[in-house]
Parts: C-alpha cells; sequence; structure tokens
C-alpha cells in the first residue's frame, strides 16, 4: 500500500510551540487570578484580561505550558482531539473546551467554580 502527502499530512499534530496571545471577554463572582483587579461584589460583572499563553513542550498532541495575565500565572496543559480541531485544556483550578482555527489561532473557553468564572478568549500566534 502507498501512503500519498494528504495521508501523512493528516497524521501530523500541529506544532503549537511558542508564545499564544489573547483577550478574554468574562464573567466573574469575585476576584481571583486573571481577573484579581477587577474588584470584589456578591453580583456578576463583565471583565476582560490580556493573557499569554507559552508553550514550551509538546509529543503527539499534547501540549505544556503557562498561561500569564497581570495578575496571576500558571500552569496550562492542553490535548487535541484525533480530529485535530477539538482542544480540551487544563489549569490548577478549571478547565477549557475550544478549536484550532488555523495554523496559527484557536479559541479556547474556560469555565472555573470556585470563584466562579466563565470566559472565552481567541488566541493568536505571536510572530517571532
Amino acid at each position: 500500500m502507498c501512503l500519498t502527502g494528504p495521508a501523512l499530512a493528516q497524521d501530523a499534530w500541529p506544532d503549537l510551540l511558542g508564545k499564544w496571545v489573547g483577550k478574554s471577554r468574562a464573567i466573574i463572582m469575585s476576584p481571583a487570578g486573571h481577573y484579581g483587579s477587577a474588584g470584589s461584589g456578591s453580583e456578576p460583572r463583565f471583565v476582560s484580561a490580556d493573557l499569554v499563553i507559552e508553550i514550551t513542550k509538546q509529543d503527539q498532541g499534547r501540549y505544556i505550558g503557562t498561561i500569564v495575565s497581570a495578575g496571576h500565572r500558571e500552569e496550562k496543559f492542553m490535548i487535541l482531539s484525533d480530529d485535530r480541531k477539538t482542544l480540551r485544556s487544563a489549569d490548577s483550578d478549571g478547565n477549557s473546551v475550544g478549536h484550532m482555527i488555523d495554523s496559527n489561532s484557536f479559541e479556547l473557553c474556560y469555565a472555573q467554580m470556585a470563584p466562579t468564572v466563565a470566559s472565552c478568549a481567541l488566541f493568536r500566534r505571536e510572530k517571532q
């Protein structure tokens, strides 16, 4: 059996090493993590934060890095589904689901329970 170029390309995992920048659109209930300067209170608030994900290790669609904002830094683990489009990620207190848009952009939507946070962010690869 002979494998053609497109079949080989489909088997390749995307190279996501490097810095990815985005700005979240979030709803929060209390200050925490990336939104620490957003104030406190019992009412939900609309907030945003500039975010950077730096991916430093990768292996077969598995990615390890950090997510950083002005007020917070933590490890970020990401995994790409076999469809090469669907992304899942986790950090110390929440998780995301998202998708690859193209080789230089992806979206992640994040959920955390305590404190309550829901957000989405479009990340674009920072040019070197």
